[in-house]
């Protein structure tokens, strides 16, 4: 074999596994939201549950690519939908529900939007910092809420409403989370460099 094909079979084979790797992560990701969403806490007279999605969907931002950010949350899109119909029992959405009527829908539309402006933000900051961390998550975060609450607004309730409901007992369980969120990229960040000899 010369050195031209096993120089060529080797491109061949990094593009394969840089393929696989981004698949599974894109799948993983998908996974883990739809995971996410089981664990909730329902408040008292409230139909908006806390779960850890939002943890989820942060940190599929700092951590993927907008293509395969934006890959990921269709494909959770994808799987909640198909699911919800009666199609199988894996759970997607919390309760098995597709939320396409309930007050959720909006946070859920959210997670996109949310996820690709991380993703997008980040990468074009350079260095990831703590303080860019919490600002992009912050940001992220009051994405998703945005789109919950203007569903609310328009569907379920008014906008005092919506605000009462679905973002003033959130406020504090949302720093808590993007500060588990930053603590995880930091970290992240941190070991990969500790990795590479950085």
């Amino acid at each position: 074999m010369s050195v031209m094909h096993a120089s060529k079979r080797t491109s061949i084979e990094a593009v394969n596994v840089a393929l696989l790797r981004d698949i599974a992560m894109v799948v993983g990701f998908a996974l883990a939201l739809g995971a996410s969403a089981q664990w909730r806490v329902l408040l008292p007279n409230n139909p908006i549950p806390m779960t850890l999605q939002t943890v989820v969907v942060l940190l599929c931002g700092f951590w993927l690519r907008p293509r395969l950010a934006m890959s990921a949350i269709c494909l959770y899109f994808a799987l909640g939908w198909m699911t919800a119909g009666g199609f199988s029992k894996m759970p997607f959405f919390a309760a098995y529900r597709a939320g396409i009527s309930t007050a959720t829908l909006g946070y859920i539309v959210g997670f996109l939007p949310a996820a690709l402006g991380v993703s997008y933000l980040i990468r074009q900051l350079g260095s990831v910092t703590l303080p860019r961390v919490l600002a992009v998550g912050a940001l992220g975060t009051g994405v998703i809420f945005a789109f919950g609450l203007a569903w609310m607004a328009t569907t379920v309730t008014s906008l005092e409403g919506a605000i009462s409901f679905g973002l003033l007992p959130f406020l504090v369980p949302a720093a808590v989370k993007l500060a588990v969120v930053a603590a995880l990229v930091i970290g992240g960040n941190l070991f990969t460099k500790c990795i590479r000899g950085e």
